[in-house]
């Protein structure tokens, strides 16, 4: 996270809150002094106002849960610190209704005194006000006098409590229903990263390499306890465990999956996805999931996982219709979906030949670095999805197959399940040689590759439009055709695949004319191209398939490539 947007200090809480009320549209408001957040337009049965806050920097709570069926007011404090009581107080004031006024406190040491205090000054103006103490946070469970701290079940305290506002409950009903969901909530939050310090960029705290914080906090609390980093379905399975170790939840349970900033939705569905199955495996029934970022850590590279044990009383209230820019709109829960497979039946169990175990582990020990050189000119995905290809080849092969065959898989592999770029490039470049080499045999087949990397040549030109120089996969395979054709061979030999390689680390001073580098202009320069990187590298592969093989080559593909990674 860059310090850019924040440097002037003295605005940035009135500034937010200012853009706050611009997504949030009509009925909602800010003051500047004190900086608070404002519902103008109340539901005409609302008779009780609801107030929260804390410090910035947990965005969107609580300032995007202003508005209809959420908050009437949010108090912002300056980045992890609370609000004063000054603005408590105010906005209280501001918005309190004939029933008086609710308010919603995480349970910091901060945020309990100044709401405190600000309670005491309303109770003395003739306001009633009851609080509702959120503190269902797993990882500070053993804090002493303390408690608990406040975090992500917070998000659904005020869902809940708002809808039930805008119903018409009393002072007493609402606090009494915030109570009872924050005793049966429980959350408990992972981080690989921290978040960066707003003051210098630097991390709060350091995570060691292959292993988790299990059990941080939304201020930049390290946890307790460091795990090592395991597979997804274990992860959370650990993390369920944690929070339903006596739950029996008769009436099911509510789950929010929340990022900290810096986890993307795609992550926290997957991280979804995952917590159900590991609910249901617990004889758990889940009545509703939510995933989203609601209650972030500025850009913390985390998740926390909350479950509340449902109540059916309370459940219209968290499935009701709201008009704030960023309270969730939680949906019934459908069930578990079974993963569907379109594709015909498969015997998993019959293997792959050899050859192409062989190129599949050779391509895995490459994908970070073809992901890196990538990186220098997209997003870095290359190799990761060269990996896929090559896997999706393993599962269609048979322990039986030849050279032929295991081309065959390859192309059809790459064709069908691989998008962007390279997976129809390369598709088309294995079908090629594939469908020359299919009568072939022996001997032979040094001959047909070569044939079918011209073929493959005018295929990926016309598909992709893509010419030497224009620093593509193109460089490498046209040097590896023109050089052998220059020389009047049949066969693909040693000369040519050097050319390849040549041909692939010379794009390093290349500015692309197609492909994803061609929107970075000079900035890839300095790095070969991911692609012509990879031709090279098949070209010397098929080469090797067929009988091929020379210090020359291994020591070029060394220079290309990372020596522990080359062929």
């Amino acid at each position: 996270m860059t310090v850019l947007f924040i440097a002037d200090r003295s605005t940035r809480a009135s500034a937010g809150l200012s853009g706050l009320s611009m997504v949030a549209g009509e009925g909602v408001e800010y003051s500047d002094d004190p900086p608070f957040l404002f519902n103008t337009r109340p539901a005409q049965r609302r008779r009780v106002a609801l107030v929260s806050g804390g410090g910035a920097g947990h965005e969107p709570m609580h300032g995007g849960f202003v508005g209809r069926g959420g908050l009437d007011a949010a108090c912002p404090g300056e980045i992890f610190t609370s609000p004063h009581n000054r603005q408590i107080y105010e906005a209280c004031r501001k918005v309190a209704l004939a029933d008086g006024v609710l308010q919603i406190v995480k349970n910091y040491t901060g945020d309990v005194l100044n709401f405190s205090i600000a309670a005491e000054r309303l109770r003395a103006d003739g306001v009633p006000v009851e609080q509702v103490l959120v503190d269902d946070d797993w990882g500070s469970r053993d804090a002493g006098k303390v408690g608990r701290r406040g975090t992500a079940a917070t998000v659904i305290v005020e869902k809940i409590l708002g809808a039930a506002a805008d119903d018409g409950s009393s002072l007493a009903e609402l606090a009494a229903l915030g109570r009872d969901i924050v005793a049966r909530s429980r959350t408990v939050a992972i981080a690989s990263e921290a978040h960066r310090s707003p003051a210098d960029g630097d991390r709060a705290f350091e995570v060691s390499p292959g292993s988790l914080e299990f059990g941080v906090g939304i201020h930049g609390e390290p946890a307790r306890e460091s795990i090592e980093i395991s597979d997804l379905h274990g992860l959370v399975g650990r993390m369920v465990d944690a929070l339903t170790v006596d739950l029996s939840a008769p009436d099911g349970v509510v789950v929010l999956v929340n990022g900290l900033g810096g986890t993307g939705q795609l992550e926290l569905l997957h991280f979804g996805d995952a917590t159900a199955r590991a609910l249901a495996d617990r004889n758990l029934q889940v009545r509703s999931l939510v995933a989203g970022a609601y209650c972030t850590a500025l850009d913390m590279r985390g998740v926390s996982l909350t479950v509340v044990e449902a109540d059916p009383q309370w459940l219209p209230h968290w499935f009701a219709e709201h008009g704030t820019p960023a309270l969730p709109s939680p949906k019934a829960f459908p069930g578990i979906k079974a993963i569907r497979d379109v594709r015909p039946d498969r015997d998993a169990a019959a293997g792959a030949s050899r050859w192409l175990q062989d190129f599949a582990e050779r391509t895995e020990g490459l994908r970070d670095r073809f992901n890196a050189l990538d990186q220098a000119a997209g997003d870095g995905d290359f190799g990761d999805n060269l990996a896929l290809g090559v896997s999706h080849a393993v599962r269609r092969g048979n322990v039986d197959d030849d050279l032929v065959a295991d081309l065959g898989h390859l192309a059809s592999a790459f064709l069908d399940d691989v998008g962007g770029s390279s997976g129809p490039l390369f598709g088309l470049v294995f079908g090629a040689i594939a469908s020359r080499a299919d009568d072939a045999t022996g001997d032979a087949l040094g001959d047909v590759v070569l044939a079918g990397l011209g073929e493959a040549l005018t295929a990926v030109q016309r598909a992709g439009g893509a010419q030497p120089g224009d620093r593509t996969l193109v460089d490498a395979l046209a040097a590896v055709v023109d050089d052998a054709g220059g020389r009047g061979v049949d066969v693909l030999d040693e000369a040519s695949v050097l050319a390849g390689i040549g041909a692939a680390a010379s794009t390093a001073d290349m500015v692309a004319g197609r492909g994803r580098a061609a929107y970075v202009g000079e900035r890839a320069i300095g790095h070969p191209d991911a692609g012509a990187v990879a031709m090279a590298w098949l070209c010397a592969t098929l080469w090797q398939a067929v009988g091929g093989g020379s210090a020359s080559v291994d020591t070029a593909l060394g220079d290309l490539l990372p020596a522990e990674s080359s062929s």
